[in-house]
């Protein structure tokens, strides 16, 4: 589930304990629940435990880099479809490509304003939600096609 009480829910993964302040401050005055991680393995344990919507993940942190976090999130089947945007300083192409390769959704570089990272996350959840309607539509059309083809 990634809502708590009709809120969508966002998890943060970010080193910088006053960003992260920021962070969630602006995203619940924007009506988001918000968990928060301070390093790579709690982030980890929280996207497991909490199922958000959307996952913000600092790139640049100690012990497990951002890319490693993205990496494992996309290998384990339960959390490889929550959607990925890389917050980080390095904007250089090498580095946001490698992100996207990952399967980051999106790339913010810092800083950023609070306009930029409110339409980063409506498109992301917007493209997000698309698709799920997409496979339940296409999950629909394959049982309606079984059930014809057997006289159902």
């Amino acid at each position: 589930m990634n809502a708590t009480n009709g809120l969508t829910r966002i998890l943060v993964i970010d080193d910088e304990p006053e960003l992260l302040d920021m962070l969630q401050e602006r995203l619940q005055s924007w009506g988001y629940h918000v968990v928060t991680a301070t390093s790579g393995e709690a982030g980890l344990r929280a996207a497991a435990a909490h199922q958000p919507a959307l996952i913000l993940l600092d790139v640049v942190m100690p012990q497990m880099k951002g890319r490693e976090v993205c990496a494992r999130l996309k290998a384990d089947p339960h959390t490889r479809a929550i959607p990925v945007i890389f917050l980080t300083a390095l904007e250089m192409p090498d580095h946001i490509k490698a992100g996207m390769e990952l399967g980051a959704e999106d790339y913010l570089v810092k800083p950023f304003t609070a306009d930029e990272l409110k339409e980063r996350i409506t498109l992301c959840l917007l493209r997000h939600a698309g698709r799920l309607v997409s496979q339940s539509n296409g999950r629909q059309h394959d049982r309606d096609t079984t059930a014809a083809d057997f006289g159902g």
